[in-house]
């Protein structure tokens, strides 16, 4: 049986939004001079999403850079389509 956590608890006309980390209602905002997990349901499934970050787990792949002959031979081939190099 679930409980209602009035942390979590949907307002009349709210936008729910989930939690990124659980998936469960994320937490009310914050009133003036407090502070709210939110888009998180808590302050643990932030941390856990902050510890993600640390461990490297949120990461964009590096392509690895073109070698320069590859290269090279791209710009003799434009220059000899465009006529100005001889094949």
């Amino acid at each position: 049986m679930k409980t209602n956590n009035k942390k979590t608890a949907s307002l009349p006309g709210a936008t729910r939004l989930k939690c990124p980390t659980c998936g469960e209602a994320a937490a009310l905002p914050a009133s003036v001079g407090c502070k709210s997990p939110r888009p998180f349901c808590s302050t643990r499934c932030a941390d856990v999403d902050l510890g993600k970050w640390f461990q490297g787990q949120y990461s964009i792949p590096v392509v690895e850079a073109a070698d320069d002959t590859i290269v090279n031979a791209l710009i003799a081939e434009v220059e000899v389509a465009a006529g100005y190099r001889e094949e």
